[in-house]
């Protein structure tokens, strides 16, 4: 089926693009879709090292160490998590630029509001601290629901659960054999 880590990466790849594709076209990338594509991501990550580890079991003429199954799960994982970094900013970026917009609006709005809140009650020396620090709130939102950041949040997470996942599955095929047909 696949002959190396790359070709199962860039399958699962493709995969969760279409999903998200998918989820904006029908209009439910909002809401609960948020958490739904967390898991789906932990779902195909899950089975991307699984093939990723069993098509170099396939490939190798001999018995594989733990050592070799788990770097062929970490590969799977590291070139997944890539192109899905890649993938989740392009389509913020560029597909659904909105999305961030519509994530800020009630935080702002709670930010603005509170700030009207603590502005009536302090006194006109504070007034200025006060202003820095909403404007280093502002600053912390702005940085954190931008596509960028987004992003990278995703790589280093399926990176980390995709190393997990290899090192569990690098156990079990070395434990339980017979993955290989």
């Amino acid at each position: 089926m696949f002959k190396n880590p790359f070709q199962v990466a860039v399958a699962f790849a493709v995969i969760a693009l279409t999903i998200k594709i998918v989820l904006y076209a029908m209009g439910i990338q909002h809401g609960a879709m948020e958490t739904g594509i967390r898991y789906i991501y932990m779902l195909l990550i899950l089975m991307a090292v699984f093939f990723g580890v069993r098509s170099n079991k396939i490939a190798a003429e001999k018995q594989t160490t733990f050592g070799e199954d788990f770097r062929a799960g970490a590969r799977t994982a590291s070139f997944f998590a890539i192109l899905t970094a890649l993938i989740t900013y392009v389509y913020y970026a560029k597909i659904d630029s909105e999305f961030f917009n519509v994530m800020k609006e009630p935080l702002m709005e709670e930010l603005q509001v509170k700030f009207k809140a603590e502005l009536e009650i302090t006194e006109a020396k504070k007034v200025k601290v006060l202003k820095e620090n909403i404007t280093n709130q502002i600053y912390s939102i702005n940085t954190m629901l931008s596509p960028y950041f987004h992003a990278m949040w995703t790589m280093f997470g399926l990176v980390f659960l995709g190393l997990f996942n290899a090192g569990v599955f690098a156990l079990l095929m070395k434990k339980f054999p017979g993955f290989k047909k």
